[in-house]
């Protein structure tokens, strides 16, 4: 599945049990073929979550970009699309905080996918 299909079913309200965003570690597992598989090795990892982190940064399609919020249960950034006429570069992290952060995580496979999520993952599939 697409991140910005993520995104998009994120600010149309299907994760209506977040309030602030995504985390990106649940974006790169929703994003894995099959859903939450875990990447062959370190470096395709990083490779895969440092080219998701580029695409976020150019989006600016109707209108919308990808921006970043702090949230204080993850103690991380997590990603959401917002209306505006930000420029380019304007997701308000650094790929190093999000690996820093979520690194380890994602190369364990760990994308904290909880039912809940895989239930609204299926439903925008």
């Amino acid at each position: 599945m697409n991140w910005i299909k993520i995104l998009k079913a994120y600010r149309q309200g299907k994760f209506d049990r977040y309030y602030y965003g995504l985390t990106p570690r649940m974006i790169i597992g929703a994003s894995q073929n099959p859903m939450g598989s875990t990447f062959e090795n370190e470096e395709i990892a990083y490779n895969r979550t440092f080219e998701m982190f580029q695409e976020m940064i150019e989006y600016n399609e109707d209108g919308l970009v990808v921006t970043s919020n702090y949230c204080g249960i993850h103690k991380g950034p997590v990603l959401s699309l917002t209306e505006g006429n930000l420029a380019s570069h304007s997701l308000g992290t650094s790929f190093d905080i999000i690996w820093d952060r979520y690194g380890e995580e994602i190369i364990s496979g760990e994308f904290g996918i909880s039912a809940y999520d895989r239930k609204v993952l299926m439903k925008i599939s």
